[in-house]
């Protein structure tokens, strides 16, 4: 420390930190300097969300510091929580098979104030949004609305048939489709050919050759890398495989080519998985009866916990947390930082904190982000709730 080196140099080796690093180094004025500049920690922004198109505009007076450690307690809020940290509200008389198909709270902010938008999809084609106080709902079949105003921006018949899978990639430039029909194979759209569809055209896209697709996840630190779930009509075999997608142009025009990378089969002796998410690129989380396993690509098995005593009915996974139900508990895992060891860390259980106690409700489907948990809880009798728990911060 006694010897001062220039500036450029210092900042070029501080890149090299992680978050506690940079924190660390600010031991003196100089270093201190150093370690709060907006380019370091643009940089370990951009590492971990997708923020390439965050400007300073949409920090107003907050710098890159502090557009870091917002985001990053967000994240940790719901980590360290306990059953006595949420405020729990129901909403009665949802639709028996509505589905829940989004919560916008991950969104990239230094909004304080921010609020959960949950989207669901009745079996009467309506998308809801959902606050505290606003409903709103739009007719259709395949559409693509902003949020959260549900604005309808475009509709494209890309199918004949039904569709039971439809997921969009991290940066939002794949669509991964596959229909009800089980030897159909599944296809992935460029999302332009379908937000600017051109008439009498067919929308880009390319099918992943593999039948019998049950589930599908892409990857959100490698977001042109998705992972199918392919099970056999017994459902005694069940294998995992892994695609990179990349455009090229041949001849003037613009093709997706899909390249299988890994694929490893479940050990017979494990039961049949119905749910399954992906972390960093290289690893898979799935369920089989009560456990939760977690899996390299390649087939590997990294970690297996048993936070549920009956099996796990219900399944979230995105780039921050875990979320598994069973009966009417919740379970809360927390990815660890930068892929380390442990990767996977238990961290919440809530246990019908609705105070629903009857034996004919379960729940069906469940989803996060950094704020809230949201969970439709389907009655054999009656229709489903809708459970939203919020921080009290």
């Amino acid at each position: 420390m006694e010897i001062r080196l220039p500036d450029l140099a210092l900042k070029r080796i501080f890149s090299f930190l992680d978050l506690f690093g940079l924190l660390v180094s600010q031991v003196n004025k100089h270093w201190n300097r150093i370690a709060d500049s907006d380019y370091l920690w643009r940089s370990l922004s951009l590492q971990r969300w997708d923020c390439s198109n965050f400007t300073n505009q949409h920090l107003g007076t907050h710098t890159w510091k502090q557009f870091f450690l917002h985001q990053r307690r967000k994240e940790l809020r719901l980590a360290l929580a306990q059953p006595h940290n949420f405020i729990c509200k129901v909403t009665k008389n949802i639709a028996f098979e509505t589905e829940l198909a989004y919560l916008s709270g991950n969104r990239l902010t230094v909004d304080e104030q921010e609020k959960s938008i949950i989207c669901s999809v009745s079996p009467k084609q309506e998308l809801c949004a959902w606050d505290v106080q606003e409903v709103g709902d739009a007719a259709g079949d395949i559409y693509t609305f902003t949020l959260p105003g549900l604005r309808d921006v475009s509709k494209v018949t890309a199918f004949q048939y039904g569709i039971v899978l439809l997921h969009c990639s991290p940066d939002k430039k794949w669509v991964f489709a596959c229909g009800t029909y089980s030897r159909t194979l599944p296809q992935v759209f460029l999302t332009e050919s379908l937000l600017r569809p051109s008439e009498g055209s067919v929308p880009l896209s390319t099918f992943l050759p593999h039948k019998l697709c049950a589930s599908a996840c892409w990857t959100p630190k490698v977001k042109n890398r998705i992972t199918l779930m392919s099970q056999s009509s017994t459902g005694k075999k069940t294998e995992f495989i892994t695609f990179d997608l990349t455009t090229k142009k041949t001849g003037g025009q613009t093709v997706i080519q899909a390249y299988e990378i890994a694929s490893f089969q479940v050990a017979a002796h494990l039961k049949c998985p119905i749910w399954m998410g992906a972390s960093d690129g290289y690893m898979i989380v799935f369920t089989s009866g009560p456990y939760l396993l977690l899996f390299s690509i390649t087939g590997f098995l990294l970690q297996r916990f048993e936070d549920h005593q009956a099996a796990i009915n219900n399944f979230w996974v995105d780039p921050c947390y875990v979320l598994t139900t069973s009966e009417n508990s919740v379970h809360v895992y927390m990815w660890e930082e930068g892929g380390r060891h442990p990767y996977l860390r238990s961290c919440c259980h809530l246990e019908n904190t609705w105070h629903d106690h009857t034996t004919d409700s379960c729940i069906s489907s469940v989803m996060c982000d950094n704020a809230s948990i949201v969970l439709r809880v389907r009655k054999v009798s009656d229709s489903s709730i809708l459970v939203m728990y919020s921080l009290n911060t």
